[in-house]
């Protein structure tokens, strides 16, 4: 831009707008442009005065005319380079004298403009509300009237596709007040969002933005690419920016922004040379500071346009944005400009379900991201106070262990003198207060704050009081959240009070921002960069196991039952005596001390007293060397073996990995005994089965079947027994053709009735192959849906056996959400890894719209566990019945709908092999109909892992196996509670290994799925549970003196009654009982095989007997006036709604699949609604 003038002191000005609010500046981060007393202005034009800018076609500011002139104060002549950015409308320049404070016009330059003003441009990314869902915002100055928006937008390389776009303004109306309302004002063209949903997880995709004029003509923009999100909890690199409070600033100099946000390039800069290693960013408040100068938004989303088009840009509501007196913001300040908040919320995206109250959460892969607005109340008893603690207590943390609170003020700590002189405080007012027991209850790793213009780490704090020194490396269990300040992006800075609190861990008084790296689920990284010169200056890591998490620490120790206390007086020797009980377990589980009948085979074997016998003339040999060759997925195997000193205590244990000696032994974190097996076997046979002359000869045969387990096989000879193993001999390796194919699927319930997901297991992770479903109706065209992929490590487990011998890795764990399914539709599916690896096909029809008028038969069962089909393990003194209940299940597979398992699933107890041998045992079943699981104790229970029972029944897993190997449609698997549709039937299915009683999470969601079915739609309301919160008369809880779960109906009963649930069913004890339909313990009704007209009282099944031993689970002999029908015997039910008016229930036996128990319901939707005991209706005096 060129300009001639003769003045003494004169500046040039773009002159589309320039705006101001006050002649005077209030303190040294005002925004510039406000520093122009625009309302003083004056002509003095000149008429040799000339300004001249060139070019004229281009695609808010102003300079001092001797910037980079240092002669204009003698010849009036200069020249300055400007940088205009597209906004959508023409441009000018106009030479102004007498300062800032008293302007006068001089001259005005010609006209510049854009070729295209209206271009579609500054596209920012930003997560959408599901995880597999990025939107897309741009600006433009096209109406919908005069162009429809859109997205063009498909895999890098592949086909493309469009998805349309909403579109949003705002007036000068919509503006609080001035400047904003005033001089500040210029219109913010047109706001449009597309939503790109579906997405396949850590896919590189490319997108244009478009407008398709009225004449069909499109207007294109660039194009960009994005990765998309992870799947929640995938294990892989993350890398996440956060900071606050940058601004923007003018690269050609002008505004005098080295004075406003001094450092806003920097920062920019060095996140744009870092982008590569950077998958999102947080801006938490404090954006452009427009401060109600509305031009400045366009200069903001321009400078970060590298960034936000690339990566998902997240913002947080800061007082620049938000506060104005009267417009409902919690400070009464007048930061905004009048902007109260429109633009901001406008412009940006936010997953909030109100973007006015712009608190949310999002999700990227291993985090969870609890994002404040500071500008809202955010105390107890608020809506901002509930979202927080709902956001903080949702999370799986098995799945994503990083937890981040977020807020623009600082609710924590802060040692800036402005808290000090301001405030008098260490933080906001209020702040902590709070929101203190929130972090620590749920083990909130980082609180991250801006505001404060400069950078600040605590020790991890709590009440005032570091719980743990400061330092670069934590591990171990969670102790308090450590609190960051991390608002130094760019504005100016923040000094900090000269005294340094004890709490204060490290202080830097300069540009900065943040960034977290979860390296895997056990490891976080957390580093501080300058911004100029993007180089480490603090930096610490968190080393942190998932049962460290769930470990019990200040403040935040769960409820539990009485049946694992300490009558302790602090927490630290509680905690003592929980470790040291656990490494007694390790060694009593790998002693193999059979406690009961009901243990798991392989606990048996005592590994750590296994010794080297290896006899040269001993030798153990396998056949056939390759598996699977024609896509099989099981086959058997002849194992041939010889010993020159047999004994019948002799066994052979078949090992994968092949390779088990104790030199690749990891280290377990327990004491260690050499040599030892590194991991038990998958399954054992004694020597001399159906091998009748072994104990002299020393010879014998084994057929064993094997199932593919993603690694190769060997079979080891021992002698010696299960007790005092000796290694003899040790066979050839055997492996299938394909170890990592794709196996095993099981199908379950989405989120919504119309949704299926199908979960499988490969060898395959996502960095090798892209895992998805190719699907479709039968004989109709095949879409693919993608599939995340989710897996566990050793860390995950929370003790021994499943962290020691017991551990095997279980491969990937990938799930596909098959969604917009046309009700009760066939459908075929196959499963795919990789460019040509595919399983064999299945078929599944898709569930009933709620409500339909259809016939639909639903089994439920509890404890089955799985054998093995070869008798190995010995599986006839552990769960006899299991075989015989899933094949008259696969028998009847027709005349099913859906199955229910409600806990107790495989009985792996700490052998995580088990679980591959589970799911090919169910797999005809499970591919072909919904397989939805409970939480029973042996998934779940672990001494301080936060379950409601302190017992070691899951042998270490707590529950990790079970909620990643099969989906549910929990909001947090973790805590396994949920509620399904099926047709004319809601099920509410409870957790029995968490806190159930009144006032707790799971108590609000019971009472929310009994009381949201519609009773004329889904007549049958059935209530689910492992233990029994019911009924039971078996000896094991008549020797409690309670016939039931401790505290289970006296909590539970009253909604039972209230909400008229009609059948209550629990697994836990190993048979079956009915009883009449009972409240308070006394039958309302007789129990019959019919029962008709107005609800009375709840029917409950005990039906445990799917498998597992019995021995424990015999009937009191005692006179029970409440059950009605006893069988000890194994068996299942299944529920058959005929139509809405009638309910067939049926006890088969699992031996020979006939009917023992029977009754039907018939009831209409006005015996329903009908009164009956505890569940009248309040009604009015004029009834």
């Amino acid at each position: 831009m060129r300009f001639l003038i003769m003045a003494a002191i004169r500046w040039v000005v773009l002159a589309y707008i320039v705006v101001i609010g006050c002649a005077t500046i209030a303190r040294g981060d005002e925004q510039p442009l406000s520093r122009i007393a625009i309302e003083r202005a004056t002509v003095a034009a000149v008429d040799s005065a000339s300004v001249k800018a060139q070019p004229t076609v281009l695609g808010l500011k102003f300079q001092y005319a001797n910037f980079n002139n240092a002669d204009y104060n003698r010849s009036g002549k200069g020249l300055l380079r400007l940088q205009l950015i597209n906004q959508r409308e023409d441009f000018s320049f106009a030479l102004f004298s007498g300062g800032l404070s008293a302007p006068k016009l001089i001259a005005i330059s010609n006209k510049v403009s854009f070729q295209n003003p209206k271009a579609p441009v500054y596209p920012r990314l930003a997560q959408g509300k599901s995880w597999n869902e990025m939107t897309v915002t741009w600006t433009s100055g096209y109406s919908i009237k005069e162009a429809i928006p859109f997205v063009e937008w498909g895999h890098k390389g592949g086909n493309q596709m469009l998805s349309p776009a909403g579109t949003l303004t705002f007036s000068r109306n919509s503006m609080c007040g001035s400047p904003a309302r005033t001089v500040g004002w210029r219109d913010p063209g047109y706001i449009h969002t597309s939503f790109l949903k579906e997405l396949w997880p850590d896919s590189l995709y490319t997108y244009r933005l478009g407008h398709r004029l009225l004449d069909g003509t499109h207007i294109w923009s660039k194009s960009y690419s994005f990765r998309a999100s992870p799947y929640p909890g995938q294990d892989s690199v993350q890398r996440v920016v956060i900071f606050g409070d940058m601004g923007k600033a003018e690269i050609d100099g002008s505004d005098e922004y080295g004075n406003y946000e001094q450092a806003s390039l920097y920062t920019t800069n060095q996140l744009i040379k870092e982008l590569d290693s950077i998958d999102m960013v947080i801006h938490i408040g404090d954006l452009s500071y427009a401060n109600g100068y509305l031009s400045q938004w366009d200069q903001f989303t321009q400078q970060i346009e590298p960034i936000a088009s690339t990566v998902p840009y997240m913002i947080g509501s800061g007082n620049h944005e938000r506060d104005w007196p009267g417009s409902g913001s919690f400070y009464g300040h007048n930061d905004s400009g009048g902007e109260c908040g429109v633009p901001t919320q406008t412009m940006f995206y936010v997953p909030a379900e109100n973007r006015a109250k712009l608190w949310y959460s999002t999700d990227y892969g291993m985090f969870r991201f609890c994002i404040a607005d500071t500008e809202q109340d955010w105390r107890p008893g608020t809506e901002q106070y509930k979202f927080i603690e709902q956001c903080l207590s949702s999370v799986d943390r098995s799945k994503q262990p990083w937890l981040i609170f977020l807020a623009h003020r600082v609710l924590g700590y802060s040692s800036a003198s402005w808290y000090e002189i301001m405030m008098g405080s260490y933080g906001e007012p209020m702040g902590r207060d709070g929101l203190e027991e929130l972090w620590q209850k749920y083990k909130v790793d980082l609180a991250v704050f801006g505001h404060i213009h400069s950078y600040e780490r605590t020790c991890p704090i709590y009440q005032n009081r570091c719980v743990q020194d400061g330092s670069n490396l934590y591990t171990g269990q969670f102790n308090a959240t450590t609190h960051v300040i991390v608002g130094g992006g760019g504005a100016m800075l923040s000094p900090f009070r000269a005294t340094v609190p004890y709490w204060s861990f490290f202080r830097d008084y300069d540009f900065g921002f943040s960034k977290l790296t979860a390296l895997n689920h056990s490891t976080l990284l957390f580093e501080y960069k300058k911004s100029r010169d993007g180089k480490v200056y603090d930096h610490f890591t968190i080393s942190r196991d998932y049962r460290d998490i769930m470990a019990c620490s200040i403040d935040n120790c769960p409820r539990t039952t009485l049946a694992w206390s300490w009558n302790k007086p602090s927490n630290q020797p509680k905690r003592s005596m929980i470790r040291l009980w656990v490494v007694v377990t390790w060694l009593v589980v790998c002693a193999a001390a059979a406690a009961h009948p009901g243990e798991q085979p392989l606990s048996r074997i005592a590994v750590e007293r296994m010794v080297l016998a290896v006899n040269e003339s001993a030798h153990v040999k396998a056949s056939p060397l390759v598996l699977g060759l024609k896509g099989e997925t099981n086959e058997w195997v002849e194992v041939e073996f010889f010993n020159p000193n047999p004994s019948n205590a002799d066994w052979v244990g078949v090992f994968s990995p092949a390779d088990f000696s104790s030199a690749i032994c990891e280290a377990f974190g327990v004491p260690q005994y050499y040599p030892m097996l590194c991991t038990a076997p998958i399954k054992y046979q004694y020597a001399n089965f159906n091998n009748n002359g072994y104990s002299k000869s020393g010879k014998g045969k084994l057929k064993l079947q094997l199932i593919n387990q993603r690694e190769d096989f060997s079979f080891a000879l021992f002698s010696g027994g299960l007790k005092n193993p000796k290694l003899v001999a040790v066979s050839n390796k055997i492996t299938f053709a394909n170890p990592k194919a794709p196996v095993y699927p099981r199908l379950a319930q989405g989120k919504s009735w119309n949704e299926m997901t199908v979960t499988w297991t490969s060898g395959y992770d996502f960095k090798e192959a892209v895992p998805f479903v190719e699907w479709g109706a039968k004989g109709g065209q095949r879409v693919l849906s993608p599939a995340g992929t989710l897996t566990f490590d050793r860390n995950s487990m929370c003790g021994a056996p499943a962290r020691t011998v017991g551990w095997r890795h279980p491969g990937y764990i990938h799930t596909s959400y098959l969604k917009e399914l046309w009700p009760d539709s066939l459908l075929g599916h196959r499963l795919p890894n990789g460019t040509n690896i595919w399983s064999k096909s299945y078929s599944f029809k898709a569930s009933p719209y709620p409500g339909q008028d259809s016939v639909q038969r639903v089994v439920i069962f509890g404890d089955m566990g799985k054998a093995e089909a070869d008798g190995s393990n010995e599986f006839n003194d552990f769960q006899p019945g299991s075989l015989n209940t899933t094949y008259q299940i696969i028998r009847d597979l027709k005349n099913i709908d859906m199955v229910v398992h409600i806990g107790d699933i495989c009985y792996a107890n700490g052998y995580l092999s088990q679980w591959d041998q589970f799911t090919v045992q169910i797999e005809p079943i499970a591919s072909t109909v919904p397989y939805m699981i409970g939480m029973g104790n042996h998934e779940r229970d672990w001494p301080g892992t936060g379950s409601f029972y302190g017992n070691l029944d899951s042998g270490g897993e707590c529950g990790v196996p079970a909620q990643t190997v099969f989906y549910t449609p929990a909001e947090n698997r973790a805590k396994l509670w949920y509620a399904t549709d099926y047709g004319m039937f809601r099920f509410c299915i409870a957790n029995t290994e968490e806190d159930w009683r009144p006032g707790t999470e799971q108590y609000k969601f019971i009472e929310q799925c009994l009381s949201s079915v519609d009773r004329q739609k889904q007549p049958w309301l059935i209530f689910l549970a492992h233990r029994v919160l019911g009924y039971s008369s078996c000896t094991f809880y008549e020797e409690e003196g309670t016939f039931e779960e401790p505290m289970g109906r006296e909590s539970l009963q009253e909604l039972w009654q209230k909400y008229k649930v009609d059948l209550a069913f629990y697994g836990h004890v190993h048979n079956y009982e009915r009883t009449c339909p009972v409240y308070q313990s006394k039958c309302i009704v007789s129990g019959s095989d019919h029962y008709s007209g107005p609800f009375t009282a709840t029917t409950h099944v005990v039906v445990g007997g799917a498998g597992a031993g019995t021995s424990d689970s015999e009937f009191t002999t005692s006179n029970i006036k409440w059950s009605y029908y006893r069988d000890f015997d194994y068996g299942f039910v299944k529920l058959t709604a005929l139509n809405h008016s009638s309910l067939l229930f049926e006890y088969k036996k699992s031996s020979d699949g006939n009917v023992y128990d029977h009754f039907t319901i018939s009831r209409d939707y006005r015996d329903i609604l009908a009164c009956s005991i505890d569940n009248c209706p309040r009604t009015t005096l004029a009834t």
